[in-house]
């Protein structure tokens, strides 16, 4: 489809006053493009991996330390001198050392952690792994929506094609009521073939509904997904003999990792960080402390320049070290627990390896499945049909029944609703199969051609 195909819709859902949008049809891949760009959860996702990209540029930046501005203000009960000093300070001239109640500080603080057991770098790295970690998960949350999406509207094309099929043959039904009626009117038929023909159109009725039902319970789900109101109508995708082939057995790449594999294999990795993080604690902390300021306060009554403001230069560096030598075994049971979840991680690692496999087999197993009963059905549509047709001569050639008429049509009818279903099954089968190699994206035309004006004629949730 070209540009000028999806102008034309966005031109139409932008004048959907006047021109209703259910007339123009939505593609699959319409639909997808538009769950990717309106999708709550895709939103929180893409917010989880700012989160987390903000997270690690903070923890980078912890290891510059930190400079703070500080003031402060105490009175005191007794005199205090500006800054301590010397007794040879004092003994040389203690009129000049200025005295006061009122103590004003202001300067700044530097403070760089210099050793913490490897805590910091430990920090940096789990936040990077985090990091991470929430790209992978954001590609594989667009990757299930895909699938999701593409999921439904091939059940809702099924109940479509269903549902069409039902309807002529309830429409064909009703005519056979019809004819019966007359016939029955001139003596030519029984009152039970009526009864007969009566009950298999109300049953065939009550079944069209029951599909009526069903697919606005899928439409509904559909609206979920793509946090819409409302939508035009499906274009239908027909599956096509030639493209319902079987596949051969799925090996996970190896080249190019998946990302439900890379995120179990960032989670150990980043379980091994936090253990390290949480040993850290028991080797020392070492701390470089700088500050400079500026004490000052008015001279106290007792001073000979009693009331004047006087001002001292205070500065001060060095080193602190603490090292935590018993904790009562609090550290350790942190310790312990970090790493018995560092193992829990691994369990798991290895748990979806396995399943990831076992999903290859079962969509693989699936896909040949639905490709057996789509010819097995078409082979028998095609028997049916010619049963169908046969009964209909012979019924108006008044050589066999109404029953045989009726149970060779609902035979077909069962024919043709078993061939749909397997069609239908086939696509989704092979949207699995996409989704579990992490292909239904790149399966699709995901470019957004919806402008937020066309999108708000949608109906778009939370407005």
């Amino acid at each position: 489809m070209n540009m000028m195909r999806y102008l034309v819709l966005v031109l139409v859902l932008f004048c959907s006053t006047f021109f209703p949008v259910t007339g123009f049809p939505i593609t699959m891949d319409e639909c997808v493009s538009l769950a990717l760009n309106n999708n709550s959860d895709i939103h929180k996702q893409k917010l989880g991996v700012q989160i987390a990209k903000e997270d690690f540029a903070g923890q980078k930046m912890t290891g510059f330390g930190s400079l703070k501005l500080v003031s402060s203000y105490t009175h005191y009960n007794l005199s205090r001198t500006l800054a301590p000093l010397t007794p040879a300070s004092i003994a040389s001239d203690p009129t000049s050392v200025p005295t006061t109640n009122d103590l004003y500080t202001v300067g700044v603080v530097y403070e760089l952690p210099l050793f913490t057991g490897f805590s910091m770098t430990s920090a940096v790295q789990v936040s990077s792994l985090q990091k991470e970690i929430a790209s992978s998960m954001l590609k594989l949350s667009r990757e299930q929506l895909i699938y999701n999406v593409k999921s439904v509207c091939s059940n809702i094309m099924a109940l479509d094609a269903q549902a069409e099929a039902q309807s002529r043959y309830v429409t064909a039904l009703q005519e056979l009521v019809s004819i019966i009626d007359g016939e029955l009117a001139l003596g030519r038929k029984a009152r039970i073939d009526l009864l007969k023909a009566n009950a298999d159109l109300k049953a065939g009725q009550a079944t069209l509904q029951r599909i009526v039902t069903n697919r606005g319970i899928l439409l509904s789900s559909l609206y979920r997904l793509l946090g819409v109101r409302e939508l035009p109508a499906l274009e239908a995708v027909q599956p096509q003999p030639e493209m319902i082939v079987k596949v051969g057995r799925q090996k996970r790449p190896e080249g190019e990792k998946l990302d439900r594999l890379r995120v179990a294999e960032l989670e150990v990795e980043k379980n091994s960080y936090q253990l390290r993080k949480t040993r850290s604690s028991l080797y020392p902390q070492i701390v470089f402390n700088s500050s400079y300021g500026q004490n000052f306060g008015p001279n106290d009554d007792s001073h000979l320049n009693s009331g004047d403001l006087e001002n001292q230069e205070v500065w001060q560096a060095g080193l602190h070290l603490q090292w935590e030598i018993m904790d009562f075994g609090v550290n350790r049971s942190k310790i312990r627990k970090a790493e018995l979840i560092e193992s829990q991680n691994r369990y798991e690692q290895s748990k979806i390896i396995l399943e990831l496999e076992q999903s290859l087999k079962d969509a693989v197993d699936k896909i040949n499945l639905a490709v057996v009963d789509y010819e097995s059905a078409g082979e028998e549509l095609r028997l049916t049909e010619q049963t169908e047709e046969i009964e209909q001569v012979r019924y108006e050639q008044g050589v066999s029944t109404t029953n045989d008429l009726l149970y060779a049509k609902s035979r077909k009818q069962l024919a043709n609703g078993r061939f749909i279903t397997a069609g239908y099954a086939y696509l989704t089968a092979r949207y699995s199969l996409d989704y579990l190699l992490e292909q239904g994206e790149r399966n699709t035309a995901t470019e957004s051609y919806f402008t937020s004006e066309a999108m708000d004629h949608f109906g778009q949730d939370g407005e």
